[in-house]
């Protein structure tokens, strides 16, 4: 710009206003107070260089038509709505510089809320307004500022019920929804949490920008304000529970009155009515692209918002931790699931093959057959189905489950025995071995497997890759096993895995009721019966498992206690624990000399010298041999 006045705020030092002065280059044509400035003096083709506070550029701007100067903004101590608004560089240089470089001032849009100028942005909703202004900052000086900014939103929120109607008024569409709360901008440039949600939005395109919040759940909430307040990353996806609409109208009204933040002054009413006025001013913008565009995306995720009987539910109370389950969701999934309680032919051959195939594999002490046999079992579809049967007192669905689990058992006991009966072999290998020892550890490897499965299930997206596997992993080889039991005459080898199975079924029926629980696929009062039976089956499993998990530990302890130690006879290696009432220990003693029976005796003592108890003991000896 070769020509321009230079509007400045006469409360500024003298010394600082004159240094300043003395770097512009060119000069202003003039250099005038604020008080004494009269827009009439100056046409469309003018520009003001304004170097004045936020009070006085409000004032301004309300004073802006059509034939009024271009203006442009420099950075001011109390500029700091209006220099975020635009964009405004924190250095006066820098700020100068784009100043000159821009050739010709384009059209402002301004953006009236009933009949008030809104220069940033309007905040509904109290809780929205915590998130909002934290993200308004940009970044964080330290890490507690921004902690305690996340506490806040573990705060209980509540939805209101709003009506939203925009669009021209021939064409105009009209949504009754549940929200935490609005955003409205003029431009999305202006504003961080629209630029970095929004994509593909210019400046300068006649419309709008509105962005609904309406969670669902507390933790969806937490999510959204991690990813933004520590993690922030623009153009990253936009959430479900937030839609958007660029419009050239739009009306919000309630029912309550409502509060709202008006850039930054909070007042209250039942009614706003948003427009971008028709008059436009020209104010400079510092933003990247300040190029007149067309918004690409006038609508995102409206199908999303809570309406209808969500609405309704969700305006009842504070917001739930995690999100209720939708009508059409519940819907699908009871139907899905009363599909997969019934026994069919299908779920009755894919069980035996899948027995026989676990069955061969432990006999072959192959995991990869093992794992192969897992992934075919159907088992999943009626535990799953039983999970939300008890979860809500349905007794058809229980019936039908039990009878299709109790087929499935008794199919896969049946052919497991039979290839046992036929197979000529009788060895306890480690396959076998590792699944007659039920503990806690398999009690957590079958809670998890029971949360993967219900997840998996209420999740059409994932369901095809987890349902399969979340539940064979815990199921398909201890049945194998204990029919491998049955066809030997060995019940401590069917009891023992029968127990595994037993522990696996109440973990993740309980698990999975829980976790459809969570997911709002059930109100907890009618859930309640459900659950304390899961538990209490539960409960009466664990009891053994606590035993053999105290084994399991004082075996470990002894085989860290002994392997690897030397003692006078030499050192102790591949310790084993067979039996722990009375101890049992297989050891083998790699020595450096042969030794006799007396040698033998003393070794015995010395191993109970270091587990300080007695001891029944299988030596293996192994000696050094030196060239």
């Amino acid at each position: 710009m070769d020509s321009y006045t230079l509007i400045f705020d006469p409360n500024l030092e003298k010394e600082d206003k004159d240094a300043f002065f003395e770097k512009l280059d060119p000069a202003p044509n003039q250099k005038i107070p604020f008080n004494d400035l009269s827009l009439s003096d100056y046409s469309s083709e003018d520009d003001l260089l304004l170097w004045i506070n936020d009070q006085q550029g409000q004032e301004l701007i309300q004073k802006l038509d059509e034939n009024s100067p271009a203006i442009h903004f420099l950075p001011h101590p109390e500029l700091t709505l209006l220099a975020r608004s635009f964009g405004v560089p924190n250095s006066k240089e820098a700020a100068f510089i784009a100043f000159k470089e821009q050739e010709k001032t384009p059209p402002y849009d301004l953006l009236s809320i009933n009949d008030q100028l809104c220069l940033n942005s309007l905040v509904i909703g109290e809780s929205l307004s915590v998130l909002y202004d934290s993200i308004q900052k940009g970044f964080f000086k330290n890490i507690a500022d921004r902690f305690s900014r996340f506490k806040k939103l573990f705060q209980k929120v509540k939805l209101r019920k709003y009506k939203i109607t925009y669009g021209d008024d021939e064409s105009a569409k009209t949504l009754e929804i549940a929200a935490m709360g609005i955003l409205a901008v003029s431009h999305c440039e202006s504003n961080l949490i629209f630029k970095r949600v929004i994509k593909d939005s210019g400046l300068n395109e006649g419309l709008l920008h509105v962005i609904i919040l309406a969670p669902k759940s507390l933790f969806s909430i937490i999510q959204f304000g991690m990813q933004n307040l520590f993690f922030p990353v623009k153009g990253s996806a936009i959430p479900d529970f937030l839609s958007y609409i660029s419009t050239k109208k739009l009306t919000i009204e309630s029912e309550e009155e409502f509060g709202y933040a008006l850039d930054g002054k909070e007042e209250k009413s039942n009614q706003l009515e948003l427009e971008i006025r028709s008059e436009k001013v020209k104010i400079q913008t510092y933003f990247e692209s300040t190029k007149e565009n067309e918004s690409q995306k006038k609508e995102l995720n409206l199908k999303a918002l809570p309406t209808g009987k969500l609405r309704e539910e969700l305006t009842r109370g504070y917001l739930p931790w995690v999100r209720h389950a939708t009508y059409d969701e519940f819907k699908e999934l009871f139907t899905l699931l009363r599909q997969n309680s019934q026994t069919t032919s299908n779920y009755l051959v894919l069980m035996a093959l899948s027995t026989l195939i676990a069955t061969f594999g432990l006999f072959a002490n192959s995991t990869p057959v093992v794992i192969g046999a897992m992934i075919l079992a159907p088992l999943m579809a009626p535990i799953i189905s039983l999970a939300m049967g008890a979860l809500r007192q349905d007794g058809l669905l229980v019936k039908n489950s039990l009878i299709t689990i109790f087929w499935g058992v008794l199919i896969g006991l049946i052919f497991a025995m039979l290839i046992t009966l036929i197979t000529p072999l009788h060895s306890m290998n480690s396959e076998i071995q590792s699944r007659i020892r039920p503990n806690l550890l398999d009690l957590g490897i079958a809670i998890v497997s029971g949360v993967a499965g219900a997840f998996a299930y209420s999740k059409e997206e994932i369901a095809k890759t987890l349902a399969g596997v979340a539940i064979s992993v815990a199921l398909v080889p201890p049945l194998a096993v204990a029919g491998i039991g049955l066809g030997w005459g060995d019940w401590n080898v069917f009891w023992g895995a029968f127990l595994l199975l037993g522990t696996n079924l109440a973990g993740i029926v309980m698990a999975a009721s829980l976790t459809f629980l969570l997911l709002g696929f059930s109100p907890f009062q009618l859930a309640k019966k459900g659950l304390l039976i899961s538990v209490g089956i539960l409960v009466l499993v664990t009891a053994p498992l606590i035993f053999s998990f105290r084994n399991m530990v004082l075996e470990n302890r002894l085989i860290q206690e002994l392997g690897g130690k030397e003692i006078p006879h030499g050192l102790m290696r591949d310790v084993k624990v067979i039996g722990l009432n009375p101890v049992r220990l297989s050891v083998t003693i790699l020595s450096k000399k042969p030794l006799d029976e007396n040698d033998f005796r003393e070794i015995k003592k010395e191993i109970e010298d270091v587990i300080q108890q007695p001891t029944e003991l299988e030596l293996t000896l192994g000696v050094e041999v030196f060239d």
